[in-house]
Protein backbone atom coordinates (compact mmCIF):
# COMPACT_ATOMS: atom_id res chain seq x y z
CA UNK A 1 0.00 0.00 0.00
CA UNK A 2 0.84 3.33 -0.52
CA UNK A 3 0.20 6.40 2.07
CA UNK A 4 -1.63 6.54 5.09
CA UNK A 5 -4.18 4.02 5.84
CA UNK A 6 -7.20 4.69 8.27
CA UNK A 7 -7.13 6.55 11.99
CA UNK A 8 -3.26 4.93 12.48
CA UNK A 9 -1.19 7.26 10.93
CA UNK A 10 2.33 7.09 10.53
CA UNK A 11 2.46 3.20 11.95
CA UNK A 12 0.39 2.20 9.15
CA UNK A 13 1.69 4.30 6.65
CA UNK A 14 3.07 2.44 3.47
CA UNK A 15 5.93 2.64 1.36
CA UNK A 16 7.02 2.05 -2.55
CA UNK A 17 10.37 0.59 -3.00
CA UNK A 18 11.75 0.93 -6.14
CA UNK A 19 15.06 -1.57 -6.47
CA UNK A 20 16.84 -0.99 -9.68
CA UNK A 21 17.47 -4.00 -12.01
CA UNK A 22 19.12 -1.15 -14.11
CA UNK A 23 22.31 -2.29 -16.64
CA UNK A 24 25.01 -1.32 -13.96
CA UNK A 25 22.94 -2.46 -10.89
CA UNK A 26 22.13 -5.42 -11.89
CA UNK A 27 25.37 -7.07 -12.43
CA UNK A 28 26.44 -5.65 -9.18
CA UNK A 29 23.43 -7.97 -7.78
CA UNK A 30 20.69 -6.18 -7.74
CA UNK A 31 18.54 -9.30 -8.87
CA UNK A 32 19.98 -11.49 -6.01
CA UNK A 33 18.15 -8.73 -3.23
CA UNK A 34 14.86 -8.61 -4.32
CA UNK A 35 14.05 -12.22 -2.44
CA UNK A 36 16.29 -10.35 0.16
CA UNK A 37 14.24 -7.89 0.47
CA UNK A 38 10.75 -9.84 -0.14
CA UNK A 39 11.43 -11.85 2.65
CA UNK A 40 12.89 -9.31 5.02
CA UNK A 41 9.50 -7.25 4.21
CA UNK A 42 7.54 -10.56 5.36
CA UNK A 43 9.84 -10.99 8.24
CA UNK A 44 8.88 -7.98 9.49
CA UNK A 45 5.13 -8.46 8.96
CA UNK A 46 4.99 -5.40 6.98
CA UNK A 47 4.06 -7.07 3.38
CA UNK A 48 0.39 -5.51 3.54
CA UNK A 49 2.28 -1.84 3.82
CA UNK A 50 5.05 -2.35 1.34
CA UNK A 51 5.00 -2.27 -2.15
CA UNK A 52 7.83 -3.72 -3.86
CA UNK A 53 8.58 -2.46 -7.82
CA UNK A 54 11.96 -3.45 -9.66
CA UNK A 55 12.60 -0.66 -11.71
CA UNK A 56 14.80 0.35 -14.49
CA UNK A 57 17.99 2.87 -14.17
CA UNK A 58 17.53 4.86 -10.87
CA UNK A 59 20.24 7.07 -12.44
CA UNK A 60 22.63 6.31 -9.84
CA UNK A 61 24.94 3.87 -12.00
CA UNK A 62 28.63 4.28 -10.17
CA UNK A 63 26.61 3.69 -6.83
CA UNK A 64 24.83 0.37 -7.40
CA UNK A 65 23.11 -1.50 -6.20
CA UNK A 66 20.57 0.74 -5.94
CA UNK A 67 17.19 1.32 -3.93
CA UNK A 68 14.17 4.65 -3.58
CA UNK A 69 12.14 4.72 -0.89
CA UNK A 70 8.76 6.73 -0.87
CA UNK A 71 7.14 8.33 0.28
CA UNK A 72 10.56 10.74 0.44
CA UNK A 73 12.31 9.90 -2.00
CA UNK A 74 14.70 8.21 0.22
CA UNK A 75 17.97 7.16 -1.64
CA UNK A 76 19.82 3.99 -0.53
CA UNK A 77 22.97 2.87 -2.68
CA UNK A 78 25.93 0.13 -2.31
CA UNK A 79 23.47 -2.17 -1.23
CA UNK A 80 24.19 -5.87 0.06
CA UNK A 81 21.72 -8.04 2.03
CA UNK A 82 22.97 -6.70 5.37
CA UNK A 83 21.93 -3.37 4.25
CA UNK A 84 18.55 -4.57 2.83
CA UNK A 85 17.71 -6.08 6.26
CA UNK A 86 18.63 -3.07 8.27
CA UNK A 87 16.67 -0.50 5.70
CA UNK A 88 13.28 -2.99 6.13
CA UNK A 89 13.72 -2.90 10.22
CA UNK A 90 14.57 0.76 10.44
CA UNK A 91 13.23 2.40 7.59
CA UNK A 92 9.93 0.47 6.65
CA UNK A 93 8.68 -0.87 10.11
CA UNK A 94 9.83 2.14 12.20
CA UNK A 95 10.30 5.00 10.00
CA UNK A 96 13.90 5.92 11.00
CA UNK A 97 16.03 6.04 7.49
CA UNK A 98 19.02 4.03 7.69
CA UNK A 99 22.12 6.80 7.26
CA UNK A 100 25.14 4.86 6.10
CA UNK A 101 23.56 3.10 3.38
CA UNK A 102 21.66 6.35 2.26
CA UNK A 103 22.86 8.07 -1.24
CA UNK A 104 26.00 10.36 -1.17
CA UNK A 105 28.19 11.18 -4.69
CA UNK A 106 31.37 10.57 -4.19
CA UNK A 107 33.77 13.74 -3.99
CA UNK A 108 35.62 13.65 -6.99
CA UNK A 109 39.30 15.22 -6.75
CA UNK A 110 39.61 18.69 -8.86
CA UNK A 111 42.13 17.84 -12.01
CA UNK A 112 45.47 19.82 -10.98
CA UNK A 113 47.11 20.54 -14.35
CA UNK A 114 50.56 19.04 -14.75
CA UNK A 115 53.27 21.04 -14.24
CA UNK A 116 55.67 20.38 -17.35
CA UNK A 117 59.44 22.12 -15.80
CA UNK A 118 60.69 24.86 -16.83
CA UNK A 119 63.49 25.09 -18.83
CA UNK A 120 65.04 28.81 -19.02
CA UNK A 121 67.37 29.62 -21.70
CA UNK A 122 70.11 31.89 -20.70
Amino acid sequence: MYGPEGDEGAERAGYRVHLCFGPNCSPRESRALLPVLEAAVAREGLADRVEIIATSCRNRCDYGPSMNVYPGPTFYNELTAEAIDEIVREHLKKGQPVTRWLFRPKLLRPSVPSRKPRHFSR
